[in-house]
Formats: structure tokens, sequence, C-alpha cells
């Protein structure tokens, strides 16, 4: 066992102390990070292109996202706005019984 954490701290002192791998490794990760965003980015306009050619209206599709970063908890968030929904009460509900002016009642 202490063979091997020597022979692994050897290989990456060795690692370490070469200016080659160290640019290699940083230039290898800058590279990655930028495919990644740059593949988010590009799944993300064709998913908006899709959407704006087939899908809802630019404003109704923004107003009913959904967002959680727990998975989880998306039933509930769902649950919830069906709920919220189903109370909303129109302007005639709201104003159901209010008399503004006594000539207006009869």
């Amino acid at each position: 066992m202490v063979t091997t954490f020597n022979m692994l701290g050897s290989s990456v002192q060795s690692a370490l102390m070469n200016p080659k791998f160290i640019w290699k490794a940083a230039y290898t990760s800058i590279l990655v990070f930028g495919a990644f965003h740059c593949t988010k980015l590009g799944i993300a306009l064709a998913g908006s292109s899709l959407m704006s050619r087939f899908g809802k209206p630019t404003l109704v599709r923004e107003t009913s996202k959904i967002h959680s970063n727990n998975y989880l908890l998306l039933p509930f968030v769902y649950m919830r706005k069906q709920i919220l929904m189903r109370m909303k009460r129109t302007e005639k509900d709201l104003l159901e019984g209010v008399i503004l002016e006594k000539k207006l009642e009869d």
C-alpha cells in the first residue's frame, strides 16, 4: 500500500514538474470547457428555433415555464400550478356582492 502511494506521488510530482504537460493539460481543459458550452448553446438555439416554428408563441412559452433545480419536486410544482389555476377567480367573481352606488343596485 505504501509502495503504491509512493509510486503515485512520484508520478504526480514528475507530471507537475513538467511544464509541457501542464500546458497540454491547460489547453485540453480549455478546449473541453469551450466544446461543452458551445454544444450547450447550439442545443438551446436549435430547441428555440424548433419551438418558434412548431411550438407555442414566445410569450406563452416563456410564461408557462416551470423551473426547478430539484427534479423530484416537479410533480408537486405541477400539482401546485394546477390547483392555483383552478382557484383563480375571474373579475366577475371578485366583484360579486359589491355595491358601488345605491342607484346602480335598483
